[in-house]
């Protein structure tokens, strides 16, 4: 039976609904509490049992790339602080946060869809099954790779995430029909269930990727619908974005 280990991130786009901040900090890096976005992605696939991960950004990632990195002269003060404080505060953790992960990235010179984005991961991917991840949605309580997974490992069929969101929202999302179908930002739309940026795709789907994603997705025969357990927000807009730092905030004061 397929073991699946390897995701895809999106990170390359301009981010043009948080202008200007995105002029010079990625979407993925902007906080929610004291992590950034990409934190919690990647903490989702850890979880889950992704070992190698292959982010593709933009251009201006790089403090991405530095969050992501082990920061040696961090670990080392915070280290000997512990040792020369008697009252310091020991750290249980160092600046690597995912050293049990294999992080690849891949630069998209200029970004022309998720499409042409994904395409760009064909080699790494190679001819195995995979999972893919856009940062505008995160997710507490629950994990929704490891929901997919899980049904991979009973099935052996791609899947899609899927969450419910107002009705009067659905025409901003990938509205999911009763054969499993994805209708992208419909004006009258028939449902409220909707795709939220985690899919399980398989083997081959890069080499045979066109120009649009969606429509790639829908040539999927036959595919699991999963309506994720977790708490879903959308981190694609400020608005959802606020609401997933209240959210953060909330919990870690409830823990204190």
């Amino acid at each position: 039976m397929t073991t699946i280990t390897k995701a895809i991130i999106t990170a390359g786009g301009y981010a043009t609904r948080f202008l200007p901040i995105t002029k010079a900090v990625p979407k993925e890096m902007l906080p929610l509490g004291d992590k950034p976005v990409i934190h919690y992605i990647l903490e989702e696939l850890q979880a889950a049992g992704i070992k190698d991960v292959l982010l593709l950004i933009g251009r201006g990632r790089e403090c991405l790339m530095n969050y992501l990195d082990k920061n040696y002269e961090v670990d080392d003060y915070l280290a000997r602080r512990v040792a020369e404080t008697p009252d310091a505060v020991s750290v249980e953790k160092n600046t690597n946060f995912f050293s049990d992960m294999n992080l690849y990235f891949r630069r998209v010179a200029l970004p022309q869809g998720v499409a042409d984005c994904v395409k760009h991961a064909s080699s790494f991917v190679g001819n195995e099954p995979f999972v893919l991840a856009y940062c505008d949605d995160v997710f507490f309580d629950g994990n929704p790779t490891a929901e997919m997974l899980s049904a991979y490992q009973k099935t052996q069929q791609p899947a899609i995430i899927t969450a419910t969101v107002p009705w009067e929202n659905a025409h901003c999302y990938g509205v999911i029909t009763k054969d499993g179908q994805i209708i992208e930002k419909p004006a009258q739309p028939t449902s409220n269930l909707v795709a939220v940026g985690r899919y399980l795709l398989p083997s081959g789907f890069c080499q045979t990727l066109g120009t649009d994603i969606v429509a790639a997705l829908n040539q999927i025969p036959t595919k699991n619908i999963i309506t994720t357990k977790a708490k879903r927000f959308d981190a694609g807009n400020k608005f959802g974005l606020f609401e997933a730092f209240k959210y953060v905030i909330t919990q870690e004061k409830s823990n204190v």
